[in-house]
C-alpha cells in the first residue's frame, strides 16, 4: 500500500473494527532500521497532509499524525467513550525511533484520543491484525525489518 494512503486506510480500519468482534492481540508493531528512519518519517509526514490532519513532532524521534474522522464515526466515539463535542476525538498514529547498539528500533501506536467532559483525554488503543499487517508492510517499504 502506498504511504500516502495509510492514514485513510487506518481511518477505514477504525470504522470496520468498531463493528467487528474483537480479535486476538496483533503482531508486534516494531521494526529495526539500520540507520535513522528518515525515509519513513518523511513519507509519513507527506501522508499526513490535508484539512482534517495535523502532523506533529511531540518529542525527539517521535512523529505523529492526528486525524479527524468521518462524522458518523466521530459521533459513535463521543457517545461510546463519554467524549465531548467541544474538542473532537481524533485518530492518532505515532512512530517513535529509539537508537540502540547497532540500529534504530521503531515502534508505533495507533489510538483514538477522546477528549472528556471532565479531566484529560482518554486514549483508546486500536488493535487490529489487518492494521498490524499494513504497518509491517509500511515498515518494509521504508527499509525496516520486523522486530519481536
Amino acid at each position: 500500500m502506498p504511504l500516502p494512503r495509510i492514514v485513510f486506510f487506518l481511518t477505514l480500519v477504525t470504522a470496520l473494527g468498531a463493528c467487528a468482534a474483537p480479535e486476538p492481540a496483533p503482531p508486534s508493531g516494531k521494526a529495526r532500521f539500520p540507520a535513522y528512519p528518515q525515509m519513513l518519517f518523511d513519507a509519513f509526514r507527506a501522508s499526513c497532509e490535508g484539512p482534517a490532519r495535523d502532523f506533529a513532532t511531540p518529542a525527539r524521534n517521535v512523529v505523529e499524525c492526528r486525524e479527524l474522522m468521518p462524522p458518523e464515526i466521530t459521533a459513535s466515539v463521543i457517545l461510546g467513550y463519554d467524549g465531548t463535542t467541544e474538542d473532537l476525538p481524533r485518530l492518532v498514529i505515532r512512530f517513535r525511533a529509539d537508537r540502540d547498539a547497532a540500529s534504530y528500533l521503531v515502534t508505533n501506536d495507533v489510538y483514538l484520543n477522546v477528549p472528556q467532559k471532565r479531566g484529560g483525554p482518554r486514549r483508546i488503543p486500536i488493535e487490529d491484525r489487518r492494521l498490524a499487517r499494513e504497518l509491517q508492510r509500511l515498515y518494509a517499504q521504508a527499509g525496516g525489518v520486523p522486530a519481536p
